[in-house]
């Protein structure tokens, strides 16, 4: 719709009237449309349209005539009708009486000098041949070679000569695609084995990535050289932004296609890494630089044409604080979980437990974090409530702590009790996974009913399995030590004790001799580190049912 606005701006100019010499310098709308006019086939006067430049000399002429090709060049269009006609119209931004002709190249503009006249400004001049050189590279004079009359025949607006060359650039499009992709897969090839390991199992996606830089440089070749052909304003345009807009488009997929490569080799990397976090961070961040390429993209294909990107951004940011305002929640979730993925309170498989949910975390998304608890049920927290808790990661022990005390009766032999603890820290100097450099055990307090001894040791486990395999076996051990040196355990009772009679039996058994406690207890850790080093499915075979002997 913008380009047939412009082409039909353009195809009026014939449509307008001559321009006075004394009108040319008034307003940009005067300069512009002067130096237009006169360079139209109908109404070709390069010595008039040099009155739109500061001084008519022949370096204005010259000017003017190249100024001219390098609008046509770039695939420029001047909207007439958009022009300002005030004598003193003012840049708003800059406060200068200066007005620029295009977004796609700013040193393009008209000024209004000390004298009150409006021209194009010097800093255009003097860029005139620098543009030149790069619409024109080559400065091929293509229209000079073909000038006999039936090159110079018409269809559809255009000579035969220009069809020729059309013709001409598209074979030399898919010439050069296939020569490049030839060159490029192999040395694509390579590269990937040799600086990434590898890392696609397939040709798929190094092919599309060799593709894409072939039509890339294919497009740009037919870009270099369309210019040459001095199309007609509207068919030269359309052809220009059509292929500038398809570059674009190409190196968005080329980038979206280099993202993706990019990405595969870090998550092969995250791979080696003991921290499982950065499998779930890559996908997320995967889309979003995706996005952000797109969106670059797109705002310089409407920059391209000629849309007001600045004031489009302006709506695009006013609208988005209302968006951000009514979906408060869904922004700080959405911080939240970067907040997770940079500071990496815990990872994936770790057991947490904050604000009373207690579980291992399966997945950290955009907006929640997904948990599942012990019953096997799973909780979603949202990211800014658990970056806002205090986590306690239980996976990140390196040792874990078992405290408990072991109530014995109070009719236990003191002599006995100090041999029974001796026996249950040599089990803990020979079970494997116990920590030897810290462990308590001491009788520790005398309870209402029972005698209690402290027993606190760590047990080196990774997980809570082996924690409870390591806790079974010490727990095992010690039962049937206590059943070999005849040691009770005593739980909350409630007995009647009679005065003794004379000649009455005491109820408070023997002590064992000195002889039959380490006799007992070097039986009992014998096993027991025989007991220790067995599987979970040999311990039954090896060490005996308490009630056995």
């Amino acid at each position: 719709r913008i380009l047939l606005i412009v082409m039909a701006g353009l195809g009026s100019l014939t449509s307008y009237a001559q321009v006075d010499s004394a009108r040319v310098s008034r307003s940009p709308y005067h300069v512009v449309y002067n130096h237009l006019y006169y360079l139209q086939e109908d109404n070709y006067d390069a010595v008039k349209a040099a009155r739109s430049f500061p001084s008519g000399s022949e370096e204005s002429i010259r000017a003017a005539i190249r100024l001219k090709q390098i609008l046509d060049g770039k695939g420029i269009f001047i909207d007439l009708d958009k022009l300002p006609r005030d004598p003193d119209y003012k840049d708003e931004v800059n406060e200068l009486y200066v007005y620029s002709l295009s977004q796609m190249d700013s040193r393009i503009t008209v000024s209004k000098g000390d004298d009150g006249h409006w021209h194009y400004s010097k800093g255009t001049v003097q860029a005139i041949p620098a543009m030149y050189k790069e619409v024109y590279p080559l400065s091929l004079d293509l229209q000079s070679r073909f000038h006999n009359e039936l090159w110079q025949s018409r269809l559809l607006g255009i000579t035969l000569w220009q069809w020729l060359g059309i013709v001409s650039l598209f074979l030399l499009f898919f010439l050069v695609f296939v020569l490049v992709r030839a060159i490029l897969t192999p040395l694509m090839e390579r590269f990937i084995k040799k600086r990434l390991g590898g890392i696609l199992p397939d040709q798929k996606d190094d092919k599309g990535l060799v593709r894409m830089l072939a039509l890339i440089v294919s497009t740009r070749t037919v870009l270099f050289l369309l210019p040459s052909l001095h199309l007609p304003p509207r068919i030269g345009s359309i052809l220009i932004k059509g292929f500038e807009i398809l570059t674009v488009f190409l190196v968005i997929l080329l980038l979206v296609r280099a993202i993706g490569l990019v990405f595969r080799f870090l998550a092969k990397a995250a791979e080696r890494t003991e921290n499982t976090l950065d499998d779930q961070l890559l996908p997320v961040v995967k889309p979003v630089v995706n996005a952000i390429v797109w969106v670059l993209g797109i705002i310089q294909v409407l920059s391209m044409l000629e849309v007001n990107v600045t004031a489009l951004l302006a709506g695009v940011s006013i609208g988005g604080l209302a968006i951000a305002l009514a979906a408060q929640d869904t922004v700080k979730n959405f911080f939240g979980s970067l907040m997770i993925f940079l500071d990496r309170p815990f990872q994936i498989g770790d057991w947490i437990h904050f604000d009373g949910v207690d579980g291992t975390v399966e997945k950290v998304g955009v907006r929640s974090t997904r948990i599942r608890t012990f019953a096997n049920s799973l909780t979603y927290v949202p990211n800014a409530q658990l970056a806002d808790s205090v986590v306690d990661n239980m996976g990140l022990r390196k040792f874990r702590r078992y405290n408990t005390n072991i109530a014995i009766t109070y009719d236990t032999h003191p002599d006995t009790i100090e041999r029974f603890v001796e026996g249950i820290r040599a089990l803990i100097a020979a079970h494997p996974t116990i920590r030897k450099d810290y462990y308590e055990v001491h009788l520790n307090g005398m309870g209402d009913s029972s005698l209690n001894i402290l027993l606190y040791v760590f047990f080196e486990a990774s997980n809570w399995t082996d924690e409870l395999k390591a806790k079974h076996k010490l727990i095992y051990a010690i039962l049937d030590l206590a059943h070999h040196m005849g040691v009770r355990f005593a739980f909350p009772t409630q007995t009647l004790h009679v005065e003794e009679f004379p000649g009455s039996v005491s109820l408070t058994p023997s002590p064992r001799s000195e002889g039959e406690l380490d006799m007992a207890i070097k039986d009992r850790l014998d096993k027991a580190k025989s007991y220790f080093l067995q599987d979970d499915s040999e311990s039954s075979e090896h060490f005996k049912p308490i009630g056995g002997e």
